[in-house]
């Protein structure tokens, strides 16, 4: 069989190449020969019809394109070397070529070198080039096939020469992709120069299928595949090879792909998960290939690939080029399908993305005198599916639609992917296909969509993925209004005519939070920066307000955001940035700002502003971000707002994971004290982040605070945050006196307890020691002990200061550390050498505590002392009982009942020289009998022995008092 590349610019019509080929058990050149003609027919139509989308400049490039491939000329696109593999199989240039190739090139000539191997096999343009889906903005994908065996160096310079050509069509506008493919590698799976192009799944039979269906031939040879009848598929190596070996086709006149009669499962499933990738940002036409693969999937294991198709048409002699477009094709096989199972709603889905994917709108007049033959086919379409005129101007606003129609359009999309993304997963379930992708991409995928599509309570939806150019409205109205339903206030935004601007309109969406109903129009871009806002019926908005909130989502926020790299879904969200806003649509004092009155103080805190302590802060929203783009939103308003979203914040990322917080940002909305506001919120949030996540301190510590007259203590406790607030500094100390279960330190926030010794001592604390501190005043004593998990137990000693507490305290503490080792053989390495550190605490000018280390043996008058030791144990009844032990005495508990302190006390005054009244002190104390009084886990800490010292002590010396009154 004779062919010439150059062939195909000559119209191969004839009532021969019409007819039904009828192939009995022999092959026969005639009908090779006519089926040649029909292919080559179809190829000129198709070749027509794609250059007729483009200008001059770009035909030229197409006509080009084999002659640029066949020689390596300086002054010609893409030149590298002239070692550069070149020559296109079977191609011969005509005077035309060489006029092009001068147009180009002056000084170009072609030399003749028969000596060189033909480099260049073939080259095929596919896609959606020459179809009813074609425009002026698509992009050619060119296959350049070359020979087997190139070294790594040609390769490499016949990729730079592709790089240079598809630069030199960019600049005439035309975007062109040209991918090396070779023969045998491709059969072998070996399609890496397509990677980019797929969803890292091997797809490699169905790319042939919509090579073979799509391919424009360009020159070289031609794909062996047509010469193959459909009913040999099954045996297409088999068939091919007799083909070639008994000369009814010459080797180096065709290519062989090889066949697509068997379809790999796992092809479907590893399409299927690219297409639902595309399909988030393009959803029209992910749409209609899913579909597609439905339908070949729901006739598993009879799948016909539409190539299959194709060819038997060719080969039975319809070869009507509209019937044979492939876009159209895709159509029928779908509608076929839907037509078949009774989903109209589908079919009718189906055809809108057809509708769209065309991209000729019915509704305007044609931009020639002639119409085009996609808008003529496209008529035909429209009117076998019964589409009324004002139908097709609705599609054809689509550009246009706002919010509305968006929203409702996306929400059938949203559906139809949903259910495309469940019939993938249950065909790879069903037929094992599973196994041939990765579980990996699996998730990927199911991520991707989750974040682009799931709905979920606060989540900022959204809704413009592909369909609409442009949400923008000129003007929005603004409007709050008291939901009787829901007891609440309701935010509702209305599209408006600039022309005509009053109160109501086109309502666009509606939320019981103002601030995320705005950020829901900025981010969907309702509200741009051109949008004119209307406040409207919103007696606790200012347009100031409005403004500063708008103004603060675009810098928090520039849009668009940059797209999501594939390795962001290789791991689980992680919140990334939050903006907290303070007051919005909300006055901390509206009763103070109706009379104009503004409180003046000296306390500028915002959390306990003024004389009166109040907090500032009424309202919180916290807008997060994460690491795949999601974007939440949640209001609190009650009166602990700021409390609830300190916990909110901190919950995102809890301290001791390898997670660091999220970037935070803090504005004050509402026009009062605003600058206040942001900044001492900012700060608080600041310090209580450096606290748990700088590492400095452990999990477990407890960060102080005060705000709103009251005093309050953070603390993690088995990952979740415990907020207690107390009344007083009393029952804070009391608070931060009990037990913990693993070292617990305190951090004091900059602003709070400026007065009190706590700041001084949570400063001066150390680890892995026992911290006294003590503050002397005219009649006694004050006590604070910071044990081994940092409670903090305090006390207060009335008496003479020749009666110090510390030297006994000192002794008391040796002896519970001992004990302690005694008990629990794991604090041997520590409490063997555990320290106590002394500190008295002295006032400075400014009213606050300093921390002054001190010597407890030089600093303290040797008082006269002997032992008093208590021994804690339960009786039949399960109550605790103590025994005395006071200068080898035994004084029983069981044995004195109720009169126990008062005989005990008693003997202490018979043992002193003098009957003055001073205190008694504990030298030793033993609850390890009682243990599980004091701690679930049985685990005592020096705050039981001192919070029982205590208790001990001052029932003796309330007995020494009654003795001495006697």
């Amino acid at each position: 069989m004779k062919f010439s590349a150059n062939a195909l610019n000559k119209p191969a019509a004839t009532r021969e190449a019409q007819q039904p080929i009828a192939l009995e058990n022999s092959f026969d050149r005639h009908n090779l020969n006519v089926l040649l003609k029909r292919f080559m027919q179809i190829n000129l139509g198709r070749l027509q019809r794609m250059r007729e989308a483009l200008s001059e400049r770009q035909q030229r490039i197409i006509d080009v394109l084999p002659l640029l491939f066949h020689c390596n000329h300086p002054m010609l696109p893409g030149y590298v070397s002239r070692q550069t593999p070149a020559r296109l199989s079977n191609y011969k240039p005509d005077k035309n070529d060489l006029r092009l190739g001068k147009t180009i090139a002056r000084s170009f000539t072609l030399t003749y070198e028969p000596e060189k191997e033909d480099d260049i096999h073939g080259i095929y343009i596919m896609g959606s080039v020459g179809t009813i889906a074609q425009s002026e903005k698509s992009d050619l994908d060119i296959w350049l096939c070359h020979r087997p065996g190139l070294s790594k160096t040609a390769l490499k310079e016949l990729e730079e020469k592709c790089t240079k050509i598809c630069d030199w069509a960019d600049g005439m506008r035309l975007e062109m992709h040209i991918f090396l493919m070779e023969c045998d590698s491709f059969k072998q799976g070996n399609i890496s120069a397509l990677n980019e192009e797929s969803s890292g799944s091997a797809q490699r039979l169905l790319l042939l299928d919509e090579f073979y269906r799509t391919a424009i031939y360009l020159g070289g040879r031609m794909p062996l595949w047509w010469f193959v009848p459909p009913e040999a598929e099954h045996n297409y190596t088999e068939h091919a090879e007799e083909l070639l070996h008994k000369r009814f086709l010459r080797s180096d006149l065709v290519l062989d792909f090889g066949g697509v009669a068997s379809i790999p499962d796992g092809e479907f499933v590893g399409a299927g998960i690219w297409q639902l990738y595309k399909a988030i940002e393009s959803p029209y036409k992910s749409v209609l290939k899913l579909l597609l693969l439905e339908a070949y999937v729901q006739d598993h294991p009879k799948i016909e690939p539409l190539s299959m198709s194709y060819k038997k048409k060719v080969y039975k002699g319809d070869i009507n080029i509209d019937e044979l477009d492939s876009y159209l094709m895709i159509y029928r096989r779908i509608e076929k399908y839907l037509k078949r199972d009774k989903q109209a709603k589908r079919l009718e889905l189906a055809r809108r993305c057809f509708y769209f994917k065309a991209n000729k709108p019915l509704s305007k007049p044609p931009r020639n005198v002639r119409k085009s033959w996609q808008r003529q086919l496209l008529e035909r379409l429209v009117a076998e599916w019964s589409w009324g005129a004002s139908q097709i101007s609705m599609m054809d606003k689509r550009n246009h639609w706002k919010a509305s129609d968006v929203t409702s359009e996306r929400s059938m999309l949203v559906g139809e992917l949903n259910h495309c993304y469940r019939i993938l997963l249950e065909f790879a379930a069903a037929t094992g296909a599973a196994r041939a992708i990765s579980a990996e991409e699996i998730t990927i995928l199911g991520r991707k969509l989750q974040a682009a599509f799931e709905r979920k309570p606060g989540k900022i939806e959204w809704v413009n993925p592909g369909i609409s150019k442009d949400l923008s409205e000129d003007v929005v109205g603004l409007s709050e209004v008291y939901d009787e339903n829901s007891d609440s206030k309701v935010w509702t935004a209305f599209s408006q005519d600039a022309e005509d601007i009053h109160p109501g309109g086109t309502a666009i969406k509606s939320s019981a939070s103002l601030s995320e109903l705005v950020l829901w129009c900025y981010f969907n871009g309702v509200i741009t920066y051109d949008t004119r806002i209307e406040v409207q019926q919103a007696p606790s908005l200012s347009e100031f307000e409005l403004r500063k909130l708008i103004s603060t989502y675009q810098n928090w926020m520039p849009l668009p955001l940059a797209p999501r790299s594939h390795k962001d879904f290789k791991k689980v969200t992680t919140p990334t940035h939050v903006l907290i806003l303070l007051n919005v649509g909300k006055s901390p004092a509206p009763h103070l700002d109706e009379q104009g009155i503004q409180r003046l103080s000296n306390n500028m805190d915002a959390l306990r502003y003024s004389g009166f302590e109040e907090n500032l802060v009424v309202s919180v929203d916290i807008v997060t971000r994460n690491s795949w783009d999601e974007i939440y939103t949640r209001r609190f308003d009650r009166d602990t707002a700021l409390l609830d979203a300190l916990k909110d914040y901190l919950q995102l990322c809890l301290p001791g994971t390898h997670h660091r917080p999220p970037k935070l940002s803090v504005v004050c909305i509402g026009s009062t004290h605003a600058n206040i506001i942001s900044h001492r919120v900012g700060n608080w949030f600041k310090e209580i982040s450096q606290c748990y996540y700088s590492g400095a301190y452990p999990p477990s510590t407890r960060y102080l605070f005060e705000m709103g007259g009251r005093f309050y203590s953070l603390q993690f406790q088995s990952h979740k945050l415990l907020i207690e607030s107390h009344t007083s500094e009393t029952r804070l100390l009391e608070n931060l006196g009990k037990d913990q279960q693993r070292y617990s330190p305190v951090v004091v926030d900059s602003n709070a307890l400026k007065r009190h010794p706590i700041k001084a001592i949570a400063k001066t604390s150390r680890p892995e020691a026992i911290n006294v501190y003590f503050r002397r005043f005219d009649i006694g004593t004050e006590l604070y002990v910071v044990d081994e998990k940092g409670s903090i137990n305090h006390t207060v000693w009335r008496g003479q200061r020749n009666y110090s507490p510390l030297k006994p305290l000192h002794r008391f503490l040796r002896s519970v550390i001992t004990r302690q080792t005694q008990m629990n053989e794991n604090l041997m390495a520590d409490f063997g050498i555990y320290p106590i550190h002394f500190y008295e605490l002295e006032k400075s000018l400014d009213q606050s505590f300093n921390a002054v280390a001190k010597k407890v043996s030089s600093e303290i008058h040797q008082v006269a002392m002997f032992e008093v030791k208590a021994i804690a144990f339960k009786d039949n009844d399960d109550r605790v009982h103590f025994d005395f032990h006071c200068d080898d005495q035994e004084f029983s508990a069981l044995s004195f009942g109720d009169q126990l302190y008062l005989v005990v006390a008693q003997f202490i005054l018979s043992r002193r020289r003098d009957k003055k009244h001073y205190p008694i002190y504990i030298t030793d104390l033993d609850l390890s009998l009682v243990a599980d009084e004091y701690s679930e886990q049985n685990e005592l800490q020096i705050t039981h022995y001192l919070s029982t010292k205590h208790l001990l002590e001052a029932r003796l010396n309330q007995a020494i008092g009654i003795l001495l009154r006697a």
